[in-house]
C-alpha cells in the first residue's frame, strides 16, 4: 500500500522520472545487482481475522550498457520464498495467493529494450518498475509491482519530461501481467505525460496528467527549500491531485480532488514536519488506475496504513525524524495523523487517526556493512464503517550487493 519509508518525500518526487528504473545506472559495462529482503508482517485487525506472513525475497537486476551507444536490454527477476503464513495471510499481499492458501513465487519483473535517442532521450519498451507520481509502482511488500509499458524520457532545456503508454500490470504478489479492466470487465489502455523542473533558486515543480478510458488524473507538486543563516533549513511542499470519471472505472460523474501542504524544519539531525491535507469534490480520492495496477499516493498524509483520502476528509499530521548522532546509521521516526469531517455516505463527520513509529539501522562497516534493519509500527483507530481498527507490526532486513 505504501512505500517502505516515506521520508524527505520531496527527494523521491524530485527523482520520480523514468530514470528511477535500473537503466539509470547503466554505464560502459554491464552490471548485475542482487538485493535480499526478509519481511515479517503482522496485522492485527480488530473484529476480524489477522494477517500474518513472512518471506525471504530476492531481486536480481541486470543492467546492460548501450551497445554502439544506441541499444540495450535490462531485466530483473523477483522472487519470494514463503517462511510463514497464518490466519488471513492472503490479505497481506506478502505471498502469492493460491486458492485458499499462499505460496512462494517468482516472476520476470522487468524485461525491456532501451533505445538511446541522442544525448538526452531514451525510449523503452517492455516490463518495468515505474517511478513517476501518477505511476509509482508499490515496493512495500516482498517485491515491487511492475508495469508493461512503452516510455519516452527526455531532457529539454533542463526540464525532465516523460510520456508513458501502458496496457497491463502485475501486483506486488502476482506473477501474471493482466490487462486493465473496468467494472464491466472491458479492458482499456493508460496514457501519462509529465515532467519536472528545478529553478536556480531551488524551487522544484512537477506536473503530470493521466488518462485511462474516461478516468483522468492530474498531479501538481511544488517544493521550495529555504536555507537559514544558522545552517538550519525549511522546506515548503505542496501537492494537488484532481480526478474525474465519466465512464465505468469509478462511475459516471465521479469527481474528487486532494490538496496537501507540508512544512518541514530541519536542524542538525532533527527534522520536524507539519502537514495538512483536504479532500474536495463529491467522492473519496481514488488514485489507482484499476486492474492489477498498484499505484502509490505520493503525499505526506499517505502513511503506513491509511491514506486519509475519504470524501470531505481533512487531516493534520505531526512528524519528527531524528538521526542518532551517538549511533551512526540509526534513524528514528514518529508521526501522528488525525482525520476528521469524513463522509461515508451513510454518516458524516466521522474521524480516524493513525500513529506510526519506525526505527532503522544501517551497518556502517565490518562484515555486515550495508545491511539495514527496520521496524515499523502502526496503530489505527477509525469510525469509518468500511474498515476496522488495526495494530500492525513489520520487520524488514535488506542487503544488496553487486555480483559483477
Amino acid at each position: 500500500m505504501k512505500s517502505l519509508y516515506k521520508a524527505p518525500l520531496t527527494l523521491a518526487i524530485a527523482a520520480a522520472t523514468l530514470g528511477a528504473t535500473p537503466s539509470a545506472f547503466a554505464a560502459d559495462e554491464p552490471s548485475l545487482n542482487i538485493n535480499l529482503r526478509t519481511l515479517y508482517f503482522n496485522r492485527d485487525i480488530h473484529g476480524d481475522e489477522n494477517q500474518i506472513a513472512a518471506s525471504q525475497a530476492v531481486r536480481v537486476d541486470y543492467v546492460s550498457p548501450f551497445y554502439n551507444n544506441l541499444i540495450g536490454f535490462d531485466a530483473s527477476v523477483f522472487g519470494a520464498l514463503k517462511l510463514d503464513g497464518r490466519d488471513n495471510d492472503q490479505g497481506s499481499r506478502v505471498l502469492k495467493n493460491d486458492g485458499n492458501d499462499t505460496d512462494s513465487y517468482a516472476k520476470l519483473g522487468q524485461a525491456y529494450l532501451k533505445l538511446k535517442l541522442g544525448e538526452n532521450s531514451e525510449l523503452r519498451a517492455g516490463r518495468m518498475v515505474l517511478g513517476t507520481p501518477l505511476l509509482q509502482d508499490d515496493d512495500a511488500r516482498s517485491t515491487p509491482s511492475s508495469t508493461q509499458a512503452i516510455t519516452l524520457d527526455t531532457n529539454i532545456a533542463g526540464a525532465d519530461l516523460y510520456a508513458i503508454y501502458s496496457d497491463r500490470a502485475v501486483d506486488v504478489n502476482g506473477t501474471k501481467f493482466n490487462e486493465y479492466k473496468d467494472v464491466n470487465g472491458d479492458d482499456y489502455d493508460l496514457y501519462v505525460i509529465g515532467g519536472g523542473y528545478t529553478f536556480a533558486n531551488g524551487l522544484s515543480v512537477h506536473a503530470a496528467h493521466g488518462v485511462a478510458d474516461e478516468f483522468q488524473q492530474t498531479y501538481l507538486n511544488a517544493s521550495y527549500p529555504v536555507a537559514l543563516a544558522n545552517g538550519d533549513s525549511i522546506l515548503i511542499d505542496a501537492y494537488y491531485y484532481d480526478g474525474s470519471d465519466d465512464g465505468t472505472l469509478y462511475g459516471d460523474n465521479y469527481e474528487s480532488n486532494l490538496f496537501n501542504l507540508a512544512g518541514s524544519y530541519n536542524t542538525g539531525n532533527l527534522s520536524l514536519t507539519l502537514s495538512y491535507q483536504n479532500i474536495g469534490g463529491d467522492d473519496d480520492y481514488n488514485y489507482g488506475w484499476g486492474g492489477e495496477d498498484s499505484n502509490v499516493l505520493m503525499t505526506w498524509n499517505s502513511v503506513q496504513y491509511l491514506d486519509f483520502n475519504w470524501a470531505d476528509e481533512q487531516s493534520l499530521q505531526v512528524r519528527a525524524d531524528y538521526n542518532v548522532a551517538a549511533v551512526p546509521g540509526l534513524s528514528l521516526m514518529a508521526r501522528h495523523t488525525e482525520g476528521w469531517d469524513i463522509d461515508s455516505g451513510a454518516e458524516t463527520d466521522l474521524e480516524e487517526r493513525e500513529t506510526n513509529l519506525e526505527a532503522k539501522y544501517v551497518f556502517q562497516g565490518g562484515t555486515f556493512e550495508g545491511l539495514s534493519l527496520r521496524a515499523r509500527v502502526a496503530h489505527v483507530e477509525t469510525e469509518h464503517p468500511e474498515i476496522n481498527d488495526v495494530d500492525e507490526f513489520r520487520l524488514i532486513a535488506e542487503y544488496g550487493f553487486s555480483a559483477l
